[in-house]
């Protein structure tokens, strides 16, 4: 290079270092001098700047996720509008306040609201064209922005901004600020302040985070869309290299604490929301049933409650893999359900669904709650928003009225066709013609008997009854109500079969104990079960009821569960052309129902019916609850006495089917002439239960 041209050089570069100190000085002056000039207009109240418009950061409330928690305290749930986990200034650990403080404002503890030799820096850094690690704006001013003003880049909102954030400081402690900020900041990936980054990007608690992990969430604040790890995780870590790097420059961490954790692993957690981790058609529920309860309190999101549930985590998780674990069954069963029409008039495939509600019948605390196979792929809870045909399930309210009505298990009655409402229901054929005990009826689910007794008994008592029993939905007054042909839902069942399970008494089923606040402070209480009580039918009354579901698995439709009959009693329940299929079921400790079906109400074809299809749902739930819940037993109450029955002739005998009665209502004991004739039509009809005790 020649000597002139060296020259020309060496001038260019003083020219250009000249012009920007001088542009450098004058933005400053202009600057300081353009605050000083705020500051003095407003003391002549020249700028607008009322109380009120800090106001909503001064009073500002922590805003915190709901939490709903099982009945032994875990998290099961979240309910917020924003994701946001605040954490107290007191328990923020120190060094994730350094990290912060390292790339953000390191002057915060001593400047009063902005730092005029940070906006030198920064404007001198901008002019050399280089890159900053650190902003001319204060964490006292990114709140105020953050909260009351917009991110236009003019010298107007930048005053308005220093203004403020002096204001700020002259009312709020620097815990106070620091505090705001660190809980209120936009940090990415769904995550609003440090808590909840640290559950998003870790899956931890902020005091369990690791020194290289909290500088990575301190470099988040400057622009946590391009520094977001779930994205873009070698731009984070550059970015938490820049701050640990000023971390050390600060004198916050040595040199070989900087060279260590340079190094250390970032092990980030994939994030899925809690509430379709477990349990999500529960989660569903009680967000909308505390919501209900609240109702005058606003919206619960953000407001950091804490709602206590009754679900039990370790039914629940048997609940969910029981329909798991049955998906051979109903993937076969789905082979055979028919083809419904859609709106547009095309022929689809029904998919076939599955639903399971578990209760503890002494409290009517929900215990388990799954609705449907696939949460993912089907929101809708069945197991309290649809009404579906209870079938031959709501037979014990038929037989239940007329057990209260001094009608008793040994009656006969004779089983003949029968039309109601232009439709014969069905019976198999081989108990045409032939007389049977009201029993032997009921645990071989025929249908005739059933009518003929609710055709004797009046239809109004009946659907009494089952209102007593705990039956919401409104039931039609038509003789095929008897059978089941009035839709009710999950619920309905529930209450109803958990009303025999104890002991007669209804008690309201609840999901929620109590909600409180952050601090404790009880929002509010569910009842005493005292108070949640009625009577729906006697002592004596459900406990013949329940004996008579326990034929139900020792003889009837539900005898493939027969080894839990010492244990457990219930009810099977088809609908018309099987689109519903139930086992309803219980112990004196747990009341389970299961239904399979469509939700487009199909047809199912090859013999589908409750006990091939829910039976085993149940049963298999119900066996695995048994170890974690063991079954409590009920002794007969008073005035209630047990003999052995002919189930043909409703007579007592040596052998046949044990049978409960009412104290005084017991059936006559049976000749010798009859006992020969019954053994003669028991042998010709190859019946096995006449000799079963």
């Amino acid at each position: 290079m020649s000597q002139r041209s060296y020259n020309f050089s060496l001038r260019q570069r003083l020219l250009a270092a000249s012009l920007r100190i001088a542009i450098a000085v004058t933005a400053a002056t202009v600057l300081g001098g353009t605050f000083a000039l705020y500051l003095w207009l407003d003391t002549l109240q020249v700028f607008d700047l009322k109380q009120e418009q800090l106001a909503t950061i001064v009073d500002s409330k922590p805003q915190d996720n709901t939490l709903i928690l099982s009945r032994d305290g875990q998290k099961i749930g979240e309910v917020f509008s924003r994701y946001q986990v605040h954490v107290p200034f007191k328990k923020i650990p120190k060094g994730i306040i350094d990290a912060v403080l390292a790339i953000e404002d390191r002057s915060f503890w001593d400047h009063q609201g902005f730092d005029p030799k940070g906006i030198l820096r920064a404007t001198w850094v901008h002019l050399r064209g280089t890159k900053s690690q650190q902003g001319a704006s204060t964490i006292t001013q990114q709140v105020v922005r953050n909260f009351l003003l917009t991110n236009e880049r003019s010298m107007q909102r930048k005053v308005q901004e220093i203004g403020l954030a002096v204001q700020l400081e002259r009312q709020l402690t620097k815990d106070r600020i620091l505090e705001i900020y660190l809980n209120t900041m936009f940090l990415g990936n769904g995550s609003y302040g440090i808590g909840a980054a640290s559950q998003r990007y870790f899956g931890k608690n902020l005091v369990d985070l690791a020194p290289q992990e909290q500088a990575l969430i301190a470099g988040l604040f400057q622009s946590p869309s391009r520094y977001n790890p779930a994205r873009y995780p070698k731009r984070a870590k550059r970015r938490q290299l820049q701050v640990l790097s000023a971390m050390h420059q600060s004198k916050m961490i040595t040199a070989i604490e900087l060279q260590e954790l340079t190094t250390a692993k970032l092990l980030y957690k994939n994030y899925r929301p809690l509430n379709e981790e477990f349990a999500p058609y529960f989660i569903d529920y009680i967000k909308d049933e505390a919501q209900k309860l609240l109702s005058k309190k606003g919206n619960i999101s953000g407001q950091g409650l804490r709602i206590h549930t009754t679900l039990d985590t370790h039914l629940q998780k048997l609940a969910e893999a029981g329909l798991n674990g049955s998906g051979k069954l109903l993937d076969e069963a789905a082979k055979k359900v028919a083809f419904v029409r859609n709106k547009d008039g095309e022929n689809l495939k029904a998919t076939l669904e599955a639903a399971l509600l578990s209760v503890d019948p002494n409290t009517g605390e929900i215990l388990a709650m799954v609705g449907g196979r696939n949460y993912n792929t089907s929101k809708f809870n069945r197991t309290h928003q649809a009404l579906r045909s209870p079938g031959s399930a709501f037979k014990p309210v038929v037989y239940a009225q007329a057990l209260a009505q001094n009608w008793k298990w040994s009656d006969l009655i004779f089983v003949s066709p029968i039309t109601i409402d232009n439709y014969r229901p069905r019976t198999p054929d081989e108990d045409f013609g032939k007389e049977t005990t009201l029993l032997r009826a009921f645990y071989r689910s025929m249908n005739t008997p059933t009518v003929e007794i609710g055709q004797k008994i009046g239809l109004k008592p009946i659907v009494d009854m089952a209102q007593r029993l705990g039956i919401r939905t409104p039931l039609k007054a038509e003789f095929g109500t008897l059978l089941g042909s009035s839709d009710v839902s999950m619920m309905d069942l529930s209450r109803m079969y958990s009303s025999f399970a104890n002991s007669g008494k209804l008690v309201e089923h609840i999901a929620i104990t109590k909600i409180t606040t952050r601090d404790g402070k009880i929002l509010y209480q569910a009842s005493p079960v005292s108070a949640r009580s009625t009577s729906a039918v006697s002592p004596q009354i459900a406990f013949l009821m329940t004996e008579g579901m326990r034929t139900v698995l020792q003889f009837g439709t539900a005898a493939s569960a027969g080894h839990l009959a010492n244990y457990a009693v219930g009810k099977t329940g088809t609908s018309n052309d099987s689109t519903d299929n139930w086992f309803c079921g219980y112990a004196p400790n747990l009341s389970t129902i299961v239904w399979v079906g469509t939700d487009e109400h199909a047809r199912m074809f090859g013999n589908a019916t409750g006990s091939k299809l829910a039976l085993p749902i149940w049963e298999k739930y119900m066996a695995a609850a048994f170890k974690i819940r063991p079954p409590t037993h009920s002794n007969p109450p008073d005035n209630v006495v047990a003999t052995v029955v002919n189930p043909h002739f409703g007579t007592r005998a040596d052998t046949g089917v044990r049978m409960y009665f009412l104290k005084g209502n017991e059936p006559p004991a049976e000749s010798a002439a009859s006992a020969l004739e019954a053994l003669s039509a028991a042998s010709a009809a190859g019946y096995r239960d006449v000799f079963r005790n």
